[in-house]
């Protein structure tokens, strides 16, 4: 059942890369009608119809590479205790209003909506003292705090 979304989404896909195709055709055989239209024009066209078949190429290669790489393995991160992962932010030099530990062994920092850090900015003072991998970052809706979300590679030394 946790499949059919999938399969709904790989439809709609490759509905879409069809529908590149036909703008791709419709836009050529515009371009080709240059005594109506004009040189610039026909142009623009031919410019359409490439763009629209390589979008759609594009979104084929990617529609073939999808069911290899849904069959791969899942990520696994190393298991990390929440004291761990609190003494590498502190060692990190980063000070969290809240750390939360996720089941499956990710962590999200929470920053005060005044104590912004850009990603970048967090990740290269984690990369500095772990094997970290950045998952996700931004800002929270409710309170606008911003947040990083966070995973250990190999466990901290």
């Amino acid at each position: 059942m946790a499949e059919r979304p999938l399969e709904d989404l790989l439809v709609a896909l490759e509905a879409l890369a069809a529908q590149w195709d036909k703008r791709s055709k419709e836009a050529d055989a515009k371009a080709l009608n240059l005594s109506r239209i004009g040189a610039s024009q026909s142009e623009l066209f031919r410019g359409k119809a490439s763009a629209y078949l390589e979008l759609a190429n594009e979104l084929r290669a990617l529609l073939a590479n999808a069911d290899t790489e849904a069959e791969a393995e899942p990520v696994q991160y190393a298991e990390v205790s929440k004291d761990t992962a609190q003494t590498v932010l502190k060692l990190a030099g980063l000070s969290a209003a809240e750390l939360h530990v996720h089941k499956d062994k990710t962590f999200s920092i929470i920053f005060l909506p005044l104590q912004f850090r850009s990603v970048q900015e967090v990740s290269d003072k984690l990369l500095d003292v772990a094997d970290v991998v950045i998952l996700d970052h931004g800002r929270l809706s409710n309170t606008n705090k911003s947040f990083v979300d966070f995973a250990f590679k190999t466990p901290p030394t």
